[in-house]
């Protein structure tokens, strides 16, 4: 059996059903790799390893660092790099590039594969994988001089990103692969299966963590009392943020009549429970002012939810081109996008299934794993 080991110190139990865990799962699932996760323990009960990746294994290690890099991972890789046929690294950082080099010496025919998780304003900010601006920067530059060697595919989860890596490093055009992050959406269904339109409740929904800066939910609350709610409902789901509540006293006090349409779920930690309110609304708007790849939009599209964003990394992508959603720049385009939804319900409405097979053809883990798998086999 091969053998699939991603390393990522940082491994809680949410990230087995992030591109963490996902990645190595389908790998495992669809192509029968022996996978595993190398992390530190971070939490005491990673309960999704039962649930969520069944066959998918951990393997701790202890904290011994020098600077930034691992020595654990180091002295791991000494001991285990030959029997290892993929080994997956994350982020374009010192320890990857070390980890890569150290791999690929000891296992010159193992195949090494770099996720990037860059977004293209990254890289268009940094005119390239990482600013050059401090001593560091030059360092690690340096060292991706010599890393890139020995890394067999280095993904980009955005179409536009690809084309910059592809014009930015033309003589490493072979390694680079486009590679989307995605969703269990078979296991989605399982939880919470898929809600015809006509079904669904007159619910808009945002999901995240409620008041944290980057979320910027005040554009969402402060648009409310201008949308044509009617029988329509707002819900904020997620954990609130202590100097957010304010905001939220402040809203209710100025919209009395709005407590019954305005609600905040608090968290929500069921899976099920959470699944079921995508399932059941009709739209889900994100006021973010920066994401590095909308999650929870795919969620939402999976369910057949039309999407409001704020233009964040990979939102006109992940809409198609706006096809599937509507990109806005400011509170009031918020206002009349989603008031247009509202007073259209009906065309919108048409668009749902549409939209839930567009992200199963796209945003399906193992569809998405298919391209990986291929680039190993070419390499």
């Amino acid at each position: 059996m091969k053998t699939f080991v991603t390393i990522f110190e940082k491994c809680e139990n949410i990230h087995l059903i992030k591109d963490v865990g996902q990645i190595p799962y389908f790998m495992h699932k669809t192509f029968a790799y022996d996978s595993t996760i190398v992390t530190l323990k971070n939490e005491t009960d990673y309960k999704y390893l039962d649930s969520e990746v069944k066959g998918l294994k951990l393997k701790f290690i202890p904290k011994i660092k020098f600077g930034r890099v691992s020595l654990a991972v180091i002295w791991y890789l000494l001991k285990n790099a030959k029997k290892i046929d993929v080994l997956h690294l994350f982020h374009h950082r010192e320890p990857s590039y070390i980890y890569s080099i150290i791999y690929k010496l000891i296992n010159p025919k193992g195949h090494l594969y770099l996720k990037s998780d860059k977004g293209y304003r990254g890289l268009i900010k940094n005119n390239g994988l990482f600013a050059n601006e401090k001593l560091r920067h030059k360092f690690r530059s340096k060292l991706f001089d010599i890393a890139i060697k020995y890394i067999d595919t280095l993904s980009i989860e955005s179409t536009n990103g690809y084309e910059f890596l592809i014009e930015k490093y033309p003589q490493y055009k072979e390694k680079f692969l486009f590679l989307t992050n995605g969703l269990d959406i078979d296991r989605f269904y399982e939880q919470a299966p898929f809600v015809e339109y006509k079904d669904k409740e007159n619910l808009i929904i945002t999901v995240g963590r409620i008041g944290a800066r980057e979320k910027n939910n005040a554009m969402l609350l402060n648009a409310i009392p201008s949308l044509i709610l009617e029988d329509w409902k707002v819900l904020f789901i997620g954990p609130i943020e202590d100097s957010f509540q304010s905001e939220i006293d402040k809203f209710y006090s100025k919209n009395p009549s709005l407590k019954s349409k305005v609600i905040f779920t608090g968290a929500i930690y069921d899976r099920k429970e959470l699944l079921s309110y995508y399932a059941k609304s009709k739209i889900f708007c994100l006021t973010s002012i920066e994401e590095s790849f909308g999650f929870v939009l795919i969620e939402a599209m999976c369910y057949g939810n039309y999407i409001v964003t704020t233009n964040v990394s990979s939102a006109k992508e992940i809409t198609n081109n706006q096809k599937y959603g509507a990109v806005v720049d400011n509170q009031s385009e918020l206002i009349d996008t989603v008031n247009t939804c509202i007073t259209n319900d009906f065309e919108y409405g048409k668009k749902s299934d549409e939209i839930a097979r567009y992200a199963n053809e796209r945003y399906n883990w193992k569809k998405i794993v298919q391209k990986l798998e291929e680039s190993i086999e070419k390499v």
